[in-house]
């Protein structure tokens, strides 16, 4: 059973691993040529939902702290 959940966690991280570089470079593309990535506005997307963490104040920021370090373990 610990092997099942090993291998889960294991694909989970790396997924999120994966979705993170690609929200990143999303950005970047955003950032270097202006327009929307795909069809979406991803910078706008971001900045909507840190502004719905607590208002963009510093609940959101805090809240946004704790996800990245659950992120970055």
């Amino acid at each position: 059973m610990d092997k099942v959940f090993k291998y889960f966690n294991d694909f989970f991280k790396g997924l999120t691993g994966l979705l993170m570089t690609l929200l990143g470079l999303a950005v970047a593309i955003q950032i270097l040529f202006g327009g929307a990535v795909f069809g979406m506005d991803v910078i706008g997307h971001v900045s909507a939902i840190i502004t719905a963490l607590g208002d963009g104040g510093f609940v959101g920021l805090l809240t946004l702290l704790i996800l990245y370090s659950f992120l970055t373990k």
